[in-house]
């Protein structure tokens, strides 16, 4: 016996006004970040994000990351 799939509600007016305005936020800093902080978030995406990729199936030569500190 499975259950029925559950619905899932739909988010508030009020909580997706909340989560526009956070992104515009992030956005602005980003814009304004030096070109310096701008590399340091690309790497540590990279250090969260390939990882992942790995377990999954063989990094290609382009994708292993630099040994490299901002």
């Amino acid at each position: 016996m499975s259950s029925p799939p559950r619905r899932r509600s739909r988010a508030s007016p009020e909580l997706l006004d909340a989560l526009r305005e956070g992104k515009a936020v992030l956005r602005r800093q980003r814009e304004k970040a030096n070109l310096r902080e701008k590399i340091r978030i690309v790497l540590e995406l990279q250090r969260l994000c390939l990882p992942l990729i790995a377990r999954r199936r063989r990094l290609t030569e382009w994708e292993r990351p630099w040994v490299i500190t901002p």
